[in-house]
């Protein structure tokens, strides 16, 4: 379905790694562990936390979120525009981190094209979860266009109440029932869009909800996988 890796011997670069999930899933706090069991990898801080950088991409998520308002998905009512400057972001991500990739680093990326995916197409499509779907689909379709997706995404899932209790003792603020009706359709979209996708790599945490356990399973994924021949850029102009 979307631009795929062909099998090839070693690059010799680094691995590039996304961690996704909902608010509360421990996203950062995992990614941190597993990056205790690596060999000095590169963590990049989700972008809807960068805002005061300095850089294109938190100066476009600085201006998304004062348009926003008060809204923690990012939304000031117009979801097409957004959508397109998310997609920005991811691109000036991989913009950034191709250099220690190629200096064979471990790149570990907080929400990347996935979360872009899910969360604009619920944005888009408030009403129908079918059409949501379709939407994130394309929308990997179309950011995979522009840059590659990650060698591994780890998904997190968890119990929905557990995770947004976390999220609001972390925040300091009220997760509202129409924000946990977003997060919990938001949570369903995430799983349906990993079945299309043999990169996904799943942690259920009320299976195992252990994070040292969690973390050394997810270094373990990421220490095991092989970075693959990007493909060329489906659109031209853009550089490989």
């Amino acid at each position: 379905m979307y631009p795929q890796q062909t099998a090839g011997e070693d690059t010799g670069r680094g691995v590039l790694v996304s961690i996704e999930g909902i608010s509360g899933t421990g996203k950062s706090y995992l990614a941190r562990m597993a990056a205790q069991r690596l060999d000095a990898p590169l963590l990049v801080e989700e972008f809807s936390r960068r805002r005061q950088r300095g850089d294109l991409g938190s100066r476009i998520v600085a201006a998304l979120a004062e348009a926003a308002g008060a809204d923690r998905f990012l939304r000031g009512g117009f979801p097409a525009s957004e959508t397109l400057l998310l997609l920005a972001v991811q691109m000036h991500t991989w913009e950034t981190v191709r250099a220690p990739l190629h200096d064979g680093r471990t790149v570990l990326e907080g929400r990347s094209l996935h979360s872009v995916a899910v969360y604009q197409a619920a944005a888009l499509h408030p009403g129908d979860d079918a059409a949501a779907l379709e939407r994130a689909r394309a929308l990997m379709r179309e950011a995979t266009a522009w840059r590659p997706a990650p060698d591994v995404t780890v998904l997190l899932t968890d119990d929905l109440t557990t995770a947004l209790d976390r999220a609001e003792q972390r925040d300091g603020r009220p997760i509202s029932p129409a924000e946990r009706a977003v997060h919990e359709r938001c949570s369903h979209l995430f799983q349906a869009l990993a079945q299309d996708d043999p990169r996904v790599r799943v942690v259920d945490r009320v299976a195992l909800p252990d994070p040292e356990a969690a973390a050394e399973r997810i270094a373990a994924w990421i220490t095991a996988a092989r970075p693959l021949p990007w493909p060329a850029p489906v659109l031209e102009g853009v550089p490989a």
